[in-house]
């Protein structure tokens, strides 16, 4: 029998399903004397369970430190397909108590910034019009949070800028629209109405990015090398909406953010789009899916409407459509 073979026998028919819970929790906890808690069982019980694993697979899962255990190249992927596992039977379990209760199952979405504004409500308003049984949870957050989320089956869709996924080749990405980047600042800063405006005026202001990791820090590194402006002396970092808002009414602030996000704070008059352009591309916004695990009913349906939220919004076929930031004197 092939060593191939044997993988698959031992995987089918000798591996149970407690041993990859337990593996699961080793993995996230980091020790075995943690995970062991978090289980409710003895440490040895659980250091006996690894070791049954290995000895299954002849292969070492984890490297034992001073500080408790990492998984070995081996030991990624079979923790990958632990979580997989046990991401799919709480699926399960989700689909199997909404029907029971007459319920159309649960979808959990995780959205970047640039999406929470307008392609996302648009697109649950036009599922909810069609299918008012699912439930539905919106997770925000960063780049590593929503892609932990999707990795580990906690998180059925990712909608919002499309990112460099590095190795994880098991992500697909599929873009809907470009969205470009604008500078704005609060409508009372004095920059909203200095004219002509140059970028070496914004040298003495504060400056609100997003974390370091975010897709668009890297547009804003680009027009400060371009613009020979050094780093900034103050950066808050930050994807909170309602915190960006407030910060760049109160404070000598700038900001480069999607035009979507700040739109209809610009047509308000709370917010003024500043009159340089950032000189990088727009970039795209679009859904992220796990190809390890089957979609739902729901979750298909769902991707269905941000299609058509996308074609709606921005008049254009779906994945073919430009959001078109109007310049500051239109």
């Amino acid at each position: 029998m092939s060593a191939d073979r044997s993988i698959e026998r031992i995987l089918t028919t000798q591996i149970k399903l407690r041993q990859l819970v337990l593996l699961k929790a080793v993995a996230d906890c980091g020790t075995v004397s943690r995970a062991a808690e978090a289980l409710h069982m003895s440490q040895p019980a659980v250091s006996k369970t690894i070791h049954e694993l290995e000895a299954l697979l002849e292969e070492p899962l984890f490297e034992r430190t001073s500080k408790g255990v990492t998984p070995t190249v081996f030991g990624r992927h079979v923790i990958r397909y632990a979580r997989s596992v046990h991401a799919e039977l709480r699926r399960a379990a989700d689909e199997l108590t909404a029907l029971r209760h007459g319920g159309g199952g649960k979808l959990t979405i995780g959205s970047y910034m640039v999406a929470l504004p307008q392609l996302l409500p648009r697109a649950l308003s036009i599922f909810f019009d069609r299918d008012d049984t699912a439930r539905i949870t919106v997770v925000d957050g960063n780049k590593e949070k929503l892609l932990a989320g999707l990795v580990a089956g906690e998180i059925d869709i990712v909608v919002g800028r499309m990112t460099d996924l590095g190795d994880m080749e098991w992500i697909t990405q599929v873009p809907l629209y470009f969205e470009p980047i604008v500078l704005v600042t609060g409508s009372q800063n004095p920059l909203a109405k200095r004219d002509p405006l140059v970028a070496a005026d914004l040298l003495d202001q504060e400056w609100i990015m997003p974390h370091a990791t975010s897709v668009v820090r890297t547009p804003i590194n680009l027009f400060l090398m371009r613009e020979g402006l050094p780093r900034p002396r103050r950066i808050i970092e930050t994807v909170s909406v309602p915190l960006i808002r407030s910060l760049l009414a109160q404070r000598p602030a700038v900001a480069a953010l999607p035009w979507q996000v700040v739109q209809a704070d610009i047509q308000q008059g709370l917010l003024t789009q500043l009159p340089i352009d950032i000189g990088y591309p727009a970039l795209p916004v679009g859904i992220s899916t796990n190809d390890t695990f089957k979609l739902s009913d729901a979750a298909i349906s769902m991707i269905a409407c941000l299609r058509e939220a996308a074609a709606e919004l921005y008049h254009a076929a779906p994945g073919a459509a430009r959001v078109q930031a109007p310049t500051a004197a239109s």
